[in-house]
């Protein structure tokens, strides 16, 4: 059984000793997995919400899932993104508000439908849409965006597909919004101009 997501975020919480963490520090001793912890610590700030980071966020997550698109299940985080540095305050305060969440997800995720917790290429699509969403402020659209992207990354460390179908239908009612935000803009515009 993998170590509880909880405890992978209280153990990257308790384990900053300077002002800001790297990512490569963060994921130390997750492994193959890493890209599932940084996939939720870049998705919290958004996901809670915080103050909007989405759009400093979204480039992260669009090179992750880029990564994932071309490397599959296991991609190497590349070295730029290791090296990315993030406040640890914020970290600590993002990791607090999200762990009543994270252990309500860890009590019911399990290793299954492996099919689905090990693809990939289709987790690194989602991804990458999500993080085009998540580069342009749309209120609510951006929450179902960041819970698509913590959703992938939980299930991708828990090896959970049926966590990962969630967070795919998650980011499915997203794309959703943001098809109906863009329509009622053209249909706004028509009728103004029109």
């Amino acid at each position: 059984m993998s170590e509880p997501t909880s405890e992978l975020l209280m153990r990257v919480r308790d384990g900053a000793e300077s002002e800001r963490v790297s990512l490569g520090e963060i994921s130390e001793g997750v492994g193959g997995r890493a890209h599932g912890l940084i996939l939720i610590l870049l998705g919290l700030p958004e996901a809670i919400p915080m103050i909007g980071l989405s759009a400093i966020l979204a480039l992260p997550i669009l090179v992750v899932g880029a990564y994932m698109v071309t490397y599959g299940i296991n991609p190497p985080l590349p070295r730029w993104l290791r090296d990315r540095t993030v406040d640890r305050s914020k970290l600590d305060s993002a990791i607090d508000r999200a762990l009543p969440v994270i252990r309500g997800l860890d009590r019911i995720s399990r290793p299954r439908w492996s099919r689905v917790a090990e693809s990939g290429r289709l987790q690194g699509i989602v991804c990458v849409l999500m993080a085009v969403l998540l580069a342009v402020p749309v209120p609510g659209v951006n929450i179902l965006a960041a819970f698509g992207v913590v959703g992938i990354g939980v299930g991708v460390l828990q090896r959970d597909g049926l966590i990962i179908s969630l967070a795919f239908a998650s980011a499915t009612l997203a794309l959703a919004g943001a098809a109906g935000v863009a329509l009622g803009g053209v249909v706004l515009w028509e009728y103004v101009v029109g």
